[in-house]
């Protein structure tokens, strides 16, 4: 077992709840006044215990609601205080000098300094960041540690829904997906596997929880057909992160630290990157573990006992190889999107996701990059404009961040050679 705590993780993902706690107990001492304040000013954010933030300001009202909203502040309190940026007293709570420090990082230099700074408390606690590099690196070091979670849906495999009638129609897709997995970890891994046994293994689950009958003429429940989807994706997921790659915890945790590591910059986690051949997750290091790096585009963030240190990659605008490299495979992945979509303005995420793959940065360094292209004058002429932006839509969840220039949403780009 792993000497590392990331099984004790509390179970939310925005860093910046840590922010919004920390002003409430700025703001207040008691539990039941911070709380208060701690709810206006999430629901004022729009965070949630999604991963992804909410598109519309929910008012709490039903018992069950506050419940929830309860847990959640509970949850934050007791990271925050481990973290000693607060400190609980017999009846108060009050800030740390760390915690007033937090605040002022925050709110004088923003949130990218500020999530680093809570990185070094979580770092220091958990070793979280850490083990998750060096899990990604190990798994796959011919691919830069890139990892994949594949999740084909019967759609994705060409079949169509109307057509799984019976035990033998989910068995079929079984052993078309078992094949698609096959297929994926040859390519993205350079493994060889063989999931014959795996795929009986989960046959044998859905028979025994009775969602697969035995009988393969047998037809099965077609009111539980999303939840046999359900427990096949979870299944598999599972079988990537424990046996392929040796990730010692849950997939909760794993969830849960990767997308944080994605706010402060050290890994990328996507579900949406542009591949017409791949539907999944990947994932990939966005940093490095090294005793020493000498390149300028790297930034060293921390420091572990044996001597090793973990590097952000953060090339700086002001170099002209970084500008160069930027503009040029900006245009490549535009051109790429722009060759199968057949449309002149393209999907500004989707340009986003192929660039910060290509270059290994994160995407809020992607976005303020993005905005100096846009206005300096170089070799090519950007435009940008704002289609629908999620607010417009029924959607409930900001899945996708629009990226930002000039203070407006921009999310669709096109781009001709000046």
């Amino acid at each position: 077992m792993s000497e590392f705590k990331l099984f004790s993780v509390k179970k939310f993902y925005f860093i910046e709840y840590f922010y919004i706690l920390l002003k409430s107990v700025e703001a207040h001492s008691t539990e039941e006044n911070i709380f208060n304040e701690f709810l206006i000013l999430k629901q004022k954010r729009r965070l949630g215990l999604s991963r992804y933030k909410k598109l519309t300001q929910d008012t709490p009202s039903s018992p069950k609601s506050m419940v929830k909203y309860k847990y959640t502040f509970k949850q934050v309190l007791a990271e925050t205080e481990e973290y000693l940026l607060i400190r609980n007293e017999v009846s108060k709570i009050v800030l740390t000098d760390l915690g007033k420090k937090a605040i002022q990082e925050y709110e004088q230099n923003g949130y990218i300094k500020f999530n680093e700074l809570l990185f070094s408390r979580m770092e220091k606690k958990h070793g979280a960041f850490r083990y998750l590099l060096n899990v990604c690196y190990q798994a796959n070091p011919e691919k830069s540690g890139l990892l994949i979670f594949p999740i084909y849906s019967p759609y994705r495999l060409d079949i169509k829904r109307a057509s799984i009638k019976t035990s033998a129609d989910l068995r079929n897709y079984f052993r078309l997906l078992k094949e698609r997995l096959e297929s994926d970890i040859d390519k993205y891994l350079g493994k060889k596997q063989v999931l014959d046994k795996k795929n009986e293994e989960l046959l044998h689950k859905l028979e025994k929880a009775n969602f697969l009958p035995t009988d393969r003429n047998m037809p099965f429940q077609q009111k539980e057909y999303t939840a046999i989807l359900k427990r096949t994706r979870d299944f598999w997921l599972k079988y990537f992160l424990q046996d392929l790659y040796h990730y010692e915890f849950s997939l909760s945790s794993f969830d849960i630290w990767a997308y944080r590591g994605k706010q402060i910059g050290l890994l990328q986690i996507t579900e949406f990157y542009p591949d017409p051949n791949f539907s999944g997750r990947i994932v990939y290091p966005l940093s490095i573990l090294n005793k020493n790096v000498q390149s300028k585009n790297f930034y060293e963030l921390h420091k572990y006992s044996n001597g090793e240190k973990l590097y952000l990659h953060k090339p700086s605008w002001e170099n002209e190889d970084n500008r160069e490299e930027f503009l040029r495979t900006l245009h490549k992945e535009y051109l790429d999107i722009r060759r199968y979509t057949r449309s002149y303005f393209v999907n500004l995420p989707n340009v986003r996701e192929k660039v910060c793959y290509a270059l290994k940065i994160p995407e809020y360094l992607f976005d303020l990059f993005l905005g100096r292209a846009y206005h300096e004058k170089n070799e090519i002429q950007i435009s940008l404009e704002g289609d629908k932006l999620p607010e417009e839509t029924n959607a409930m969840y900001l899945k996708r961040t629009p990226v930002m220039v000039d203070g407006k949403y921009r999310n669709i780009i096109a781009i001709d050679l000046a």
